[in-house]
Order: C-alpha cells, then sequence, then structure tokens
C-alpha cells in the first residue's frame, strides 16, 4: 500500500518560500528605468525612507524566476508589493484591469525577456528548428501564469507508481484548477491527497506525456527528491530530467548542462507530408540494408572459421573440440544464417513497398 506521508512531507519542504532579493545595480538600473516611481501605481517613491519601498520580482524565484536578469526586478511601493505577493505578475488580475494598459504591456514585455532566461524551457522542438520558431513557440507558452509541481516515479510493493503534486504556494489558483482538471479528465490520475498539499496518482503509460503537458501549460515540474525512486538509467526520465536548460540558445543547441543524456523527449508525433514519409521510407530501407549486409559478413566470417577448423581437425593439425561445445558453436554460426537471411526477406518487402 503507498504510504502518502513521505511524498506530502517532502512537497511542503520543498515548495517553501524561495524569495531572493535584487542587488544594488539591479534596484539602481530598476528605478532608473521607471523615473523613481512604482512599476505597478506608477506614484513617486520616497527614496530618502528604504523601508518605503523595495524592488520585487515580477516572476518569483518561487516559480522559476532568475534572480540575475535585471528585467526580473522593478521597484514597487510597499502596498503594492504587499498586493503582489509572491504571485506571477500575469496573474494579478486586480492590478491588470486597473493599471494604464500601457504600463500593463511594458511590464508583461520585461516578464517575456526574464522568462527567456529562467529555468525550465524544455521544447518538443527538434534541434534543427528556427530560433523564430523556437522564440515562438516560449512566447505563446510565457503568456500563461506560471505554477510549479512536483513529479516522482518508482516501484512500490513491485508494482510501478507515478505521482504528481503541489502544495498551495504552487502559484496561480486558476491554472492550478486547470491542471487538475486535465490531469483528472485527461490523463486518468487518482487524487489520493487533496488540501495544503494535493496528489495525484497517474498511470504509468501515460506518465511522460501528462509531464509535457504540464510544462506546455507553463509549469515547472521539478523531480520529488522521496527515497525509494531506485537506481537511475538512461530510460528513466529523472536521469534526463537532471538537465535544465538556461537560456534559448543552449535550449535551440539542445547543449545540456552536465554529462549524459540532452533533454526528455516529447511524444513524438511523425509527418504526414508525403515528402516526408518518402524520406522516412527511403531511410529505414538503407538502414536495412546496412544490417543486411553487416549481418552477411559476419555469417561469412564465421563459416570461414568453422571450415578451417574442420580442415585442420581432418588433418590432424588439431584436436577436436568437445562435442557440446562445437554444437553450442555451430548453433550460434547457424543464427548468424538467419540473421543474415531475415534482414535480406525484411529489405526485399521494403523495396517492393517503395
Amino acid at each position: 500500500m503507498l504510504e502518502l506521508a513521505p511524498f506530502l512531507d517532502a512537497i511542503a519542504r520543498a515548495n517553501a518560500p524561495l524569495e531572493g532579493k535584487a542587488n544594488g545595480w539591479q534596484r539602481k538600473a530598476g528605478l532608473a528605468e521607471f523615473d523613481n516611481a512604482c512599476a505597478f501605481c506608477s506614484d513617486p517613491l520616497d527614496l530618502s525612507s528604504p523601508k518605503s519601498w523595495t524592488a520585487t520580482s515580477l516572476v518569483p524565484a518561487q516559480l522559476g524566476g532568475p534572480a540575475g536578469v535585471v528585467e526580473n526586478w522593478v521597484p514597487a511601493c510597499r502596498s503594492c508589493a504587499a498586493a503582489k505577493g509572491l504571485r506571477d505578475v500575469v496573474s494579478w488580475s486586480v492590478w491588470k484591469a486597473s493599471a494604464a494598459p500601457d504600463r500593463v504591456a511594458l511590464l508583461l514585455a520585461r516578464r517575456h525577456a526574464a522568462l527567456l532566461y529562467a529555468e525550465n524551457h524544455f521544447t518538443p522542438l527538434s534541434r534543427h528548428s528556427k530560433r523564430e520558431r523556437l522564440l515562438a513557440h516560449l512566447g505563446s507558452r510565457f503568456d500563461k501564469p506560471r505554477f510549479r509541481v512536483y513529479a516522482w516515479a518508482g516501484g512500490v510493493d513491485g508494482e510501478r507508481c507515478c505521482l504528481v503534486g503541489w502544495s498551495t504556494r504552487a502559484g496561480d489558483p486558476t491554472a492550478i484548477g486547470e491542471v487538475l482538471l486535465a490531469l483528472r479528465m485527461r490523463d486518468g490520475a487518482e487524487v489520493l491527497a487533496e488540501g495544503q498539499v494535493s496528489l495525484l496518482r497517474l498511470p504509468p503509460d501515460g506518465f511522460l506525456g501528462a509531464v509535457w503537458a504540464l510544462i506546455e501549460a507553463h509549469g515547472i515540474v521539478v523531480p520529488l527528491g522521496v527515497p525509494g525512486g531506485g537506481p537511475l538509467d538512461g530510460e528513466d526520465w529523472r536521469e534526463c530530467w537532471r538537465h535544465r536548460v538556461q537560456d534559448p540558445v543552449s535550449n535551440h543547441k539542445r547543449v545540456p548542462m552536465t554529462g549524459g543524456l540532452a533533454l526528455p523527449h516529447a511524444p513524438r508525433v511523425l509527418s504526414t507530408k508525403p515528402d516526408s514519409v518518402r524520406r522516412l521510407a527511403q531511410l529505414r530501407a538503407a538502414r536495412r540494408e546496412d544490417r543486411q549486409a553487416e549481418a552477411e559478413l559476419l555469417y561469412r566470417e564465421a563459416m570461414a572459421r568453422k571450415a578451417r577448423y574442420l580442415e585442420r581437425v581432418r588433418r590432424g593439425l588439431e584436436e577436436p573440440m568437445e562435442l557440446n561445445a562445437y554444437r553450442a558453436w555451430a548453433d550460434e554460426v547457424r543464427q548468424l544464417g538467419w540473421r543474415g537471411r531475415c534482414w535480406r526477406t525484411s529489405a526485399g518487402g521494403m523495396k517492393q513497398a517503395l
């Protein structure tokens, strides 16, 4: 039986407030950009009283906001900073409804520029996709409020278990509500716990697809550190997710930040264009021919070694091996011949299809 307490406690600990502070240069740059006024209400700031204003982040560190990017920091009076709190500025609907449209557009543009250097820029696009297409893909995602969820996959009582969870600090409540509905209705998730911390169990075969859907909804999906997940391997999603790309250039080039696999792979969708289908079929046929040639070469070499051995035994130049060992060797040679015939048959069928 799955014990929920370790997962609920791990999510509660991992989702503690992470809000950082702007450095002196970022504070001065923000004041110069907004003429010593609050970025949200446009009221002048009393710079003689440091406690009357602060530099606040458009995307807080809790939601992956980059602390080292100056565009993420803006000056704010204490009342506006308190009203915004630890939320993504795009989800602050009260301010967006009351502020001037040009001020809203300015801050959303700064948020977009900051998010280009935030964490978790995984995309399903090919590494050969044009930069413009990559930025457009990320831009459509950036229009949504960010949220933070945790995922875990491992074995429990001999069965594979896949979990997704979050706490009340996960981000915009509306976005989290939509995520909960999508996980239950689209992905078949089972709700295990609700309240301060929510926990859902996903079917193993739909786990990676659900994770990618969360990313496209602008979620930060973080592997949850709970013992019992078992050793990592090249096919394990947690092994891939160690790599976090911090900017669109390295994401475009698919440059991992550490060794190992580059990025997790989104569910692959093959093109249905006639030219793409024909090129894919030709590529598969060429690979089959290469495998056939390799298999036939191995078979011929094995048969030559066997013939030399029999000739040396017949002439008394070599002691015959034990019968069981010779039978095992002969079986290996026959297997090589069988593989060569299989590749030849499959390659012939592919040529007829083309």
